[in-house]
């Protein structure tokens, strides 16, 4: 059985390239998955706290219990039954959503998603993840990947996440050509997932 696990962090609810983009993916995922689970986690509509002392603190105190460490595990659950995971990004201020960062903040937990005994190992193994970015100007470098790609995927890869595809959208301040470059990205994904 595949799951999908859909994230998004624009705070656009409406007029939102991410989302238009996420959206797209998931119709076209469901064509290929039709017997899938989509389980989706947005954080416009439900915010994340941002993580606090006692939080931490319970990240390594089994005696600790808080509000916060259980939608810490609940978060860490979704992740695990999940076979595929969609992260929806804009660029906000040269960096990803602070709602996102408080997402990654409560679920890159040790001996959770991850162990340091010996060295830093993931512990997420043989999931797939995609990135839709989404920014106003153009951020790439010629052949490599954009400032938002780097950072999700650093945290994916501690995770243990490796098999990760890439869908970016730039230049989205720049209306004239907007249309062929949103056509180029579903182009994009339609290869990618069929």
């Amino acid at each position: 059985m595949h799951t999908l696990l859909r994230i998004d962090s624009s705070i656009r609810i409406q007029d939102s390239y991410s989302r238009r983009m996420g959206d797209y993916f998931v119709s076209q995922w469901t064509l290929k998955h039709s017997n899938g689970t989509i389980l989706e986690r947005d954080m416009a509509r439900a915010m994340l706290p941002h993580l606090s002392q006692n939080t931490v603190n319970g990240f390594f105190d089994d005696s600790i219990f808080s509000e916060e460490l259980s939608l810490s595990d609940e978060l860490i659950e979704e992740l695990y039954q999940s076979s595929e995971i969609l992260i929806t990004c804009p660029m906000y201020n040269y960096g990803i959503p602070s709602s996102l960062k408080a997402y990654f903040d409560l679920i890159v937990r040790t001996k959770k998603t991850f162990t340091a005994d010996s060295g830093i190992k993931g512990l997420l193994h043989h999931k797939k993840a995609h990135i839709i970015s989404v920014m106003g100007g153009v951020h790439s470098v010629p052949g490599g990947m954009n400032p938002l790609e780097i950072h999700v995927t650093s945290i994916l890869n501690h995770l243990g996440i490796t098999d990760i595809s890439y869908f970016p959208l730039e230049g989205t301040a720049f209306p004239q050509d907007l249309s062929e470059k949103t056509k180029s990205v579903e182009t994009l994904i339609c290869k990618h997932l069929n």
